[in-house]
């Protein structure tokens, strides 16, 4: 990954504004319809894919994903980061959460991400056993927020989220500080055939953090069950 940055774009290629990895499984895969899931940047490119290409999809999971990214979703995440140390002030671990250095690689990014981890857990040090291997053994990649012409590079769906014609489910952690509840409601309003699931005692991690409530709530989903 070059060390400027990777720059991610929703619409893969484009001349035809089709997810090119999206398109590619969805025309290999096996089912006949499949249903998209995916968390955070993938939630983005799920919502655009499920828009552009409904007839291709049968539903879409919307798993911690956001109907917008910028300054309004940067806010958001900085207030809810501010909720988090409050609750746990006084843990050891919380000055790498105040870390604000600017982040131009990848190490750096790794080093941030593990800062950070406890955030994305609902009771990180109730629960450090299980989950500080993952926190020591987790990388991250600097992703760019610009754009190829150096512009930030935001997201906003809430428009045309009420055209979406598939189901939705839309999953998130009551304590998620990245695509928290506020952004799981707005999802849940916007969309036509949307339904809204909270995990009580979850961060950004629920299906580590609830395993089984998050595994019921896609099976059944994805079953009609």
């Amino acid at each position: 990954m070059a060390q400027g940055g990777w720059r991610p774009t929703r619409t893969g290629t484009p001349a035809t504004g089709t997810p090119a990895p999206c398109s590619r499984c969805w025309t290999t895969s096996a089912w006949p319809r499949p249903t998209s899931s995916a968390i955070p940047h993938g939630g983005f490119v799920a919502q655009y894919f499920a828009l552009h290409h409904p007839g291709r999809v049968a539903g879409v999971v919307l798993y911690e994903s956001a109907p917008v990214t910028g300054p309004e979703h940067g806010a958001e995440a900085q207030r809810t980061v501010a909720e988090f140390a409050r609750r746990n002030a006084g843990r050891p671990g919380l000055p790498a959460l105040q870390a604000t250095a600017s982040i131009s690689n990848d190490d750096e990014m790794t080093a941030a991400l593990r800062g950070l981890m406890p955030a994305y857990f609902a009771d990180y040090w109730g629960r450090e056993a299980e989950f500080a291997p993952l926190r020591a053994a987790v990388r991250g990649t600097h992703i760019s927020g610009l754009d190829a012409q150096l512009v930030p590079d935001t997201i906003d769906d809430r428009a045309a989220l009420g055209a979406l014609t598939v189901p939705a489910l839309v999953v998130v952690g009551r304590f998620d500080v990245i695509c928290g509840v506020r952004w799981a409601h707005e999802l849940a309003d916007l969309i036509p055939a949307s339904s809204l699931v909270v995990l009580e005692h979850s961060g950004h991690f629920g299906h580590l953090e609830e395993p089984d409530l998050f595994g019921k709530a896609v099976v059944d989903f994805v079953t009609g069950g």
